[in-house]
């Protein structure tokens, strides 16, 4: 009975410890950690915004390789959320993006369910420094009474704070090794063309441009004009049925050209986004991806209309690398062919 008592004595001094650590230990938490990267401020954002970047950046996916995860909702956006489950080491639960601000912040609802259940929110900021982007990643919440008296023992922000640093790195070298796609606003000249319009399959479009260019080209001399760099020329992307409605456009100046088979495009002068794109016709789409991120910032989902203008020959340049295409994407409406 003694002893009982003795031990009844120790858990009732142990329970006042907490009961008073908890009253003078700090409920709110706050553990962050910044860097700074050398890369554009789009290809920064959308690493940070899309979930399906996190699980390439973040330090704790290589904790455990049979990790189930699973996404919800549109990628990027708010609403979106991000599950996961795995061994100890990772546990299991779910981000769901509250707040997005283009080039600038992302928060997430941070739920834990094992091996403690726990809700904090965590965010990343962005800030430009120079040229590059000043970076912070944190998660801040608040411990419950008396659960809080163990931060009088432990240190969450150094314990916090090491896969923070990791996480950043990792995002770093992703966001300075990605493709660099300078994006600049420029005026697009007005030009008269020689053009064929349809619907054509995305696996048709190098037949399609290759079959007419050619001919095109030929009009235009025969008429006495002068033809200057193809075109093409996108109204509308359909993924779903993998198509789009594109006119081959080759425009000339001087005399006016008439051709059977083919039609004048008018493309009247305008502000435009510029992407000065180098390599495999088959490899833009991290340009087009550069774009669009850099649309959303604007408030734009799409542009109105897209001009690929083929600087390069293939026929005579037969290094891939060096193939420049100008590519220009109108927002505005005021480019629309007529």
């Amino acid at each position: 009975m003694k002893i009982l008592k003795i031990i009844g004595i120790i858990v009732a001094v142990l329970v006042v410890l907490v009961l008073v650590a908890g009253l003078i230990a700090p409920k709110k938490f706050d553990i962050s950690r910044s860097i700074i990267t050398n890369a554009p401020a789009e290809t920064v954002f959308k690493n940070i915004s899309h979930f399906a970047a996190f699980n390439q950046w973040n330090p704790w996916s290589k904790l455990d390789s049979t990790m189930v995860v699973t996404e919800e909702g549109t990628d990027g956006t708010v609403g979106a959320k991000h599950t996961w489950k795995g061994n100890k080491k990772v546990g299991a639960g779910s981000m769901t993006i509250t707040k997005i601000e283009p080039n600038a912040r992302v928060e997430w609802a941070l739920d834990f369910l094992t091996p403690f259940e726990a809700h904090n929110q965590a965010y990343m900021t962005m800030e430009s420094v120079g040229g590059g982007q000043k970076l912070t990643w944190g998660m801040k919440g608040t411990m419950p009474f008396p659960m809080n008296a163990m931060m009088l023992f432990m240190d969450m922000d150094k314990a916090g704070g090491k896969d923070y640093e990791e996480g950043l790195a990792n995002l770093k070298a992703m966001c300075e090794a990605a493709p660099r796609y300078d994006i600049t606003e420029v005026d697009w000249s007005a030009k008269n063309c020689l053009a064929i319009r349809k619907v054509v399959g995305f696996a048709e479009m190098s037949k399609f441009f290759g079959e007419h260019y050619g001919k095109m080209y030929e009009a235009i001399l025969k008429a006495g004009a002068k033809p200057t760099i193809p075109l093409g020329v996108f109204y509308k992307y359909d993924e779903k049925a993998m198509n789009a409605d594109v006119a081959a456009a080759i425009p000339f100046e001087g005399k006016n050209v008439l051709a059977k088979g083919y039609s004048n495009l008018n493309l009247p002068a305008s502000k435009a986004y510029l992407i000065n794109y180098f390599g495999d016709y088959q490899k833009m789409k991290p340009a087009y991806e550069a774009m669009n991120e850099k649309l959303k910032t604007l408030g734009r989902e799409n542009p109105d209309m897209v001009v690929e203008e083929y600087v390069s020959d293939p026929m005579s340049e037969k290094d891939t690398a060096k193939w420049n295409t100008k590519i220009y994407f109108f927002v505005n409406n005021t480019a629309a062919a007529k």
